[in-house]
């Protein structure tokens, strides 16, 4: 420690390798935590496709083997073999060729449905089933189970259920048996092999290393050929997202999974299966590129910090000659007598140094911090007066701004019986309520991104559209205009007073620009203005009159009161409306639709 109180060259190669070994650390750290967000969104991703196209896949599955199941019960010469079985004394000679004939073209059926594990018929009183693939199953009464009293009405798929007689995950579909006349004989009924199912689910493409996609039941219990059941966990599987899952919900979180390992994982319910899908990746295996990234980073870095170091080193030794010629020049320039010093807390040269450079820097931080405080109250009076836009303009020396807008809408507002209103109140009585009015109008203004113009007395002008354009100015003055009209409301609820507001609104092209020299002011200039203002000094008390031009851009989203055919001073006969409110939006899209 000694050294580096009186080694100018020590400290300085010290600082260096600290300040570095931060940066180093900082950026490593910073990297690892970047790249981690970053696996994690692209694993999300991934884990979604992943997951919707095994869903894809799952449903377009089941549905193939129950069209194929169709496809076999409405197979004429099957039909025609069944109802002769039926109608044949079992044992007879034309018993055993009418189950010969349908035992023939069923397995020519099921040749071309290879996923259809056992194909069966059962008759429709009692259920029993008089023709099997299985024949150990022919003469067994299947008169409770779902798919025989569904599939009488038509054709259905029972999802996955264990088995009554294996146990195992069984999913069967089935589809009335009808005579080639239309009789219903009874139900034709066939068991899906779940072994393309689970390979499907079970593929790892997509995955990774270790990543897995399982399927789980109302139960908690999983959906496999190979662990289904309640023997390995006799309470249900459970984690975050497969009880999420089966509430129905559908999410993409890092949880620990049904054995305990932190997981990034998409879940969700297939409502038409009635099963919990989960993909899902461990968080090791998916983030272990941030963490090679991260040590890379260290590792380089702490290399390039070895060799910045001796190179500080070479260049500290240089810095150190000239400082007791700086120190001489820093004395010939400081004159001042400073009422705050910087510490001096080392006895070698630059404390001379920090000693003359701290009379300059004293008076220069006095006069940055006073230029500073003048040129915040400068900016803060100017953006009172102009947009900020515009005041930037100014600033860059522009002479003359006039620009030119295609769409903007103006409002204007009058506040009504102003005057009869002045004459009986207090002058600081009034110019305090109409502070109120104007302050909350200023704020829906800015609130609304709108620009505020300027008052007249007691009437107030903003403009929506400039001096940067958009698309929804009209929309902004609409609710601007429903929000003075509800605050001036609220207002005279509450006031001894009646007050009522007037508000005119139109749409169209203008011109604004700066005003003066001195007290700048931006303006508006054209026919929209000068109409907007008609629209409110010939308004109703109380509402929000807008021209054609406005209501042609609002109607699909507002309600108006068409008031017709009026006659406006200086503008002649035009068709105006009142703005009520907005509309619901399902009222939005008929008007859309229409």
């Amino acid at each position: 420690m000694g050294i580096l109180k009186r080694n100018l060259k020590a400290r300085m190669v010290a600082y260096f390798l600290l300040l570095s070994v931060l940066v180093v650390v900082a950026l490593s750290t910073v990297a690892f935590f970047v790249a981690q967000e970053t696996l994690k969104d692209r694993a999300f991703e991934r884990l979604e496709v992943t997951s919707n196209l095994k869903e894809l896949q799952l449903n377009l599955f089941v549905e193939e083997q129950q069209e194929n199941i169709i496809r076999i019960a409405e197979i004429p010469p099957i039909r025609e073999a069944a109802e002769m079985v039926l109608s044949r004394e079992p044992g007879t000679p034309g018993y055993r060729a009418a189950y010969n004939t349908l035992e023939q073209l069923v397995d020519s059926a099921a040749a071309i449905s290879p996923n259809l594990s056992e194909i069966f018929f059962l008759t429709d009183v009692g259920g029993r089933i008089f023709f099997s693939t299985e024949k150990d199953h022919e003469g067994e009464y299947r008169v409770t189970d779902y798919y025989l009293i569904q599939g009488r009405r038509g054709p259905v798929i029972q999802n996955v259920y264990p088995s009554p007689v294996t146990f195992a995950p069984t999913m069967t579909v089935a589809s009335p048996l009808l005579s080639n006349r239309g009789k219903r004989l009874g139900v034709i009924a066939a068991h899906v092999s779940l072994d393309i199912l689970d390979r499907n689910v079970k593929d790892r493409t997509g995955l990774g290393e270790s990543g897995e996609s399982y399927l789980v039941d109302k139960y908690n219990v999983f959906v496999s050929a190979a662990s289904y059941g309640t023997e390995e966990f006799p309470r249900g599987v459970h984690s975050f997202g497969i009880d999420a899952a089966i509430q129905g919900e559908r999410g993409a979180e890092i949880y620990r999974n049904y054995a305990g390992a932190s997981v990034i994982g998409i879940y969700h319910w297939i409502p038409e299966r009635e099963l919990a899908l989960l993909t899902e990746v461990p968080e090791s295996e998916a983030l272990a590129p941030a963490r090679r990234l991260g040590l890379i980073l260290a590792v380089v870095g702490l290399m390039a910090v070895g060799l910045l170091t001796i190179g500080v080193y070479l260049i500290a030794q240089r810095i150190t000659r000239p400082i007791l010629a700086i120190t001489d020049t820093a004395i010939k320039i400081s004159g001042g007598d400073l009422e705050q010093e910087a510490p001096v807390l080392t006895q070698d040269e630059t404390g001379i140094l920090a000693r003359s450079f701290n009379d300059m820097i004293g008076r220069l931080r006095t006069t940055l911090q006073e230029l500073e405080a003048e040129q915040q109250r400068s900016e803060s009076l100017l953006l009172n007066v102009l947009p900020a836009p515009i005041a930037d303009r100014l600033k860059r020396g522009e002479e003359t701004i006039v620009d030119s807008f295609e769409e903007v809408s103006v409002l204007f507002a009058d506040i009504v019986g102003f005057t009869d209103f002045a004459s009986q109140v207090s002058p600081t009585y009034l110019i305090e309520m109409l502070n109120e009015i104007f302050s909350a109008f200023d704020e829906m203004s800015e609130r609304h991104q709108l620009e505020k113009i300027k008052t007249i007395g007691d009437s107030y002008m903003v403009g929506g559209g400039l001096p940067t354009p958009r698309p929804d100015h009209a929309e902004a003055i609409a609710d601007i205009a429903l929000d003075m009209q509800e605050y001036v409301s609220q207002m005279d609820s509450r006031n001894d007073h009646k007050l009522a507001i007037r508000i005119g609104i139109n749409s169209g092209p203008l011109v604004a620009g700066v005003v003066g020299t001195k007290k700048f002011l931006y303006d508006m200039w054209g026919d929209t203005v000068n109409t907007a203002a008609r629209m409110e000094s010939q308004g109703v008390e109380g509402c929000i009159q807008v021209t054609e031009e406005t209501y042609g851009r609002l109607r699909n989203k507002y309600l108006f009161e068409d008031r017709g055919i009026v006659d406006i001073k200086g503008k002649g006969n035009m068709h105006v409306y009142i703005l009520k409110g907005k509309q619901k939006a399902a009222e939005q899209y008929a008007g859309v639709e229409e």
